[in-house]
């Protein structure tokens, strides 16, 4: 058997499936697949290969079984309005971003009350941001509408990371963290706990993420490191991206100390006007679809991920499930 070319068919396949099945993953029809069936899929189609979610050993592997799998506190930290109690205590309030305000229902009055500029996102999704420099520029019912369509979505089903289903979605305000050129760069660093050993990080810093997006990977000593991370993100050259901020060694104690309890988790942050701002806390980065080049590095950082996972108590709460009603008021708002 040609296992190369077999599996090539296989993911050819597979790609061909999910695209025709991509509305129908975020609807009531996926209800007819076997659990299984779907995550299988999603992996095939992410990997060209099967996923072992009965012995995990790959670091894609590690994040879809979470995905599949996910532990209570899970949701309790991806919530961007919870995970401010866990970053509060364990590393300081000083590195949360001031938040003006959090809703679980948008009506125009509310921005009366918001200040000139600000950052509108949701607590429990990915890629639901509006930055708002000048409150006076901006249609209030057209962004009342859009934030009241975010808090409709079960960001759950989009990529299949159930951890997202247990977090009442809310709308954040926060103080828009803004330079000239716009939003200072994303500083996500990956920390990996082996079972036995020392912490192994790597820093993913991404620029211009409302313009030309870029990528660079460095390591905790700032050098390049011997893999990438997807291939869709130019690096950048800017010499304010290139070179480590002041902040450093603070910046890879607060993702240390953040990320301690965890086999794995990446922790976004900012450095503006030389202080520190933790954006959010990840466990299932990017839903595991990207590739690793080489490929050998996706087991290679598998192996770095203590595994099995167990609950840790410390970073759980009662998380509150929304019901019908709340989908009732929002629909009404439109």
């Amino acid at each position: 058997m040609h296992w190369g070319v077999d599996m090539d068919i296989a993911g050819k396949f597979a790609e061909k499936l999910m695209n025709a099945m991509r509305y129908s993953l975020t609807s009531s029809v996926v209800e007819v697949l076997p659990e299984w069936a779907e995550y299988q899929l999603r992996y095939l189609k992410r990997h060209g290969r099967f996923c072992s979610f009965s012995n995990p050993q790959s670091l894609t592997e590690k994040l879809h079984h979470r995905m599949r799998y996910p532990l209570p506190h899970f949701s309790r930290l991806a919530d961007k309005v919870l995970a401010r109690e866990y970053i509060g205590a364990t590393v300081g309030e000083r590195f949360n971003v001031p938040l003006y305000a959090a809703a679980e229902l948008l009506t125009a009055s509310q921005f009366e009350h918001l200040p000139d500029s600000f950052v509108m996102k949701t607590n429990n999704s990915s890629g639901s941001v509006r930055i708002v420099p000048d409150k006076s520029k901006e249609d209030v019912s057209e962004l009342t509408a859009l934030g009241n369509a975010w808090l409709r979505e079960d960001f759950s089903r989009r990529r299949g990371e159930r951890h997202y289903k247990a977090i009442r979605p809310q709308v954040l305000f926060e103080q828009a963290l803004l330079t000239a050129d716009g939003p200072p760069a994303d500083y996500k660093v990956h920390v990996f706990n082996p079972a036995e050993g020392e912490s192994f990080l790597f820093i993913q810093v991404i620029n211009g993420r409302f313009g030309r997006m870029t990528q660079n990977l460095f390591s905790e000593d700032w050098q390049g490191l011997p893999f990438r991370l997807g291939d869709k993100l130019s690096p950048s050259t800017d010499a304010q991206v290139t070179r480590p901020p002041a902040v450093l060694a603070e910046l890879l104690d607060v993702a240390r100390r953040l990320a301690q309890p965890f086999g794995y988790a990446r922790v976004d942050m900012y450095v503006y006007e030389g202080r520190i701002y933790v954006g959010e806390i990840t466990f299932t980065p990017g839903a595991g679809a990207f590739k690793l080049y080489p490929e050998e590095w996706d087991r290679k950082l598998g192996a770095l991920f203590r595994w099995p996972e167990l609950p840790v108590p410390s970073a759980e709460a009662p998380v509150v499930v929304r019901g019908g009603r709340f989908h009732d008021a929002v629909n009404e708002l439109g």
